[in-house]
Parts: C-alpha cells; structure tokens; sequence
C-alpha cells in the first residue's frame, strides 16, 4: 500500500486528465505543447465554401497570420495564448469574423458563416457613380457567378468582356481584381483594386481585398 498510494493520488488528482475532460466540453482536442486554431469557412447552408477566401487572424487587434483557404479550410499554430479575433474574406460574400479564445493548449475548432453578396449591392444608386451599361452588367454578372463557382476561365472571358465594354468601371476593377486573386497573380490583383480604390476611396469591398 504504501507504494501505491502515490500512483493513485496521481490517478484521481492529475491536472492533465481534468483538462482533457474539460476541453471535450469546449469543443476543443488536446494538443500538449501546441495551441491551434482550425477554421472551417461555410455558406448560409452550412456547407464549407469551394471560392478562394483569404483567412486572417489577429491577436489584441494586430494581426498575426494570414493564409488562403483550401475547400473552406485553413489551420493556425498559434505563437501565444490568449483571445483571437478570426476574419474572412472570400470572393462573392460578405465579410465576416468571429471570437476564440484560446487559454490553454488546445486546438480550437471555429465555424465561420458568410453571406452572399452581390457584386455591386451596396453602391448602387451612389449620386454621381457611373453605371454599368445593360451588356457591361450582364457580362460581369455572369463572370462574378463563373467565379463564384470556381471557374477561372469562363470567369476571365466575361469579365474580359466587361472590361472591353466599361473599362475603368469601379466594379469590373474590383472583380478583375478577385479574379487575379484567384488565378495567383498579385501584381496585376494590385494594379486594378488600387485603380479601383482611387475612384472610390471608402469602398469596403475593394479595401478589403487589397
């Protein structure tokens, strides 16, 4: 008995077994030494999201990773515990972000829900902003859907053809601008959401895709 009585004190006593329990309630896996946020971006149907969608989190307001999702997927090691602030932005919907807080190592799984958007919702009807002619709108829609649904060249055909048709249009500069995000390519991505911006200092969609 008196070599068995330490082990069990250990048994019935141990920190590291009421932290599992613990965390199982939270939703959250333990992870030893390592603290991980896994983030699962889904639509309204809960689904996870096909688009591309840039996952970014912040700590205390600054922010501390960035990566772009894969099939709705995205996984952060974390450098320090503490409260995070997780933040989405995916082509075709609103923006969205969403607390966790990590306090011990654990991998904390976090749910993201985004709406759609329309390509222009919000800034139709802005006195003074031009607008699209019928066949501009009716080519950037359907280059804004082949997007949407992951379809890269059919989106660069309508939405060449929109550029053709309105170029320098704030909106068709801002979905050039998605679509150069999605297919990779930064610089010309930056030329046309910068040349967007210009025209429309305060528009929330093109600063949040630069």
């Amino acid at each position: 008995m008196y070599f068995l009585f330490p082990v069990l004190s250990y048994v019935l006593f141990s920190p590291h077994l009421a932290l599992c329990q613990d965390s199982g309630s939270e939703g959250t896996l333990l992870r030893g030494d390592k603290a991980e946020i896994s983030v699962t971006v889904r639509d309204s149907s809960g689904e996870a999201i096909s688009v591309p969608a840039t996952v970014k989190i912040f700590k205390e307001g600054m922010p501390t990773d960035q990566k772009e999702a894969s099939h709705g997927r995205a996984f952060f090691i974390l450098r320090s515990l503490g409260d995070y602030t997780v933040a989405v932005n995916a082509t075709g919907y609103k923006p969205a972000q969403k607390e966790v807080s990590v306090p011990v190592a654990v991998k904390a799984e976090v749910d993201v829900y985004l709406q759609k958007e329309s390509a222009f919702g919000d800034n139709t009807g802005i006195p003074g902003r031009p607008l699209l002619a019928p066949k501009a709108k009716e080519a950037l829609d359907k280059g804004l859907q082949a997007l949407t649904a992951n379809k890269a060249k059919e989106a660069e055909k309508y939405v060449e053809e929109a550029a053709k048709l309105a170029p320098g249009h704030p909106d068709v500069l801002y979905v050039q601008g998605v679509l150069y995000l999605s297919l990779h390519n930064w610089a010309q991505a930056q030329g046309v959401l910068e040349k967007a911006s210009q025209m429309e200092p305060s528009n929330a969609r093109v600063l949040g895709a630069l």
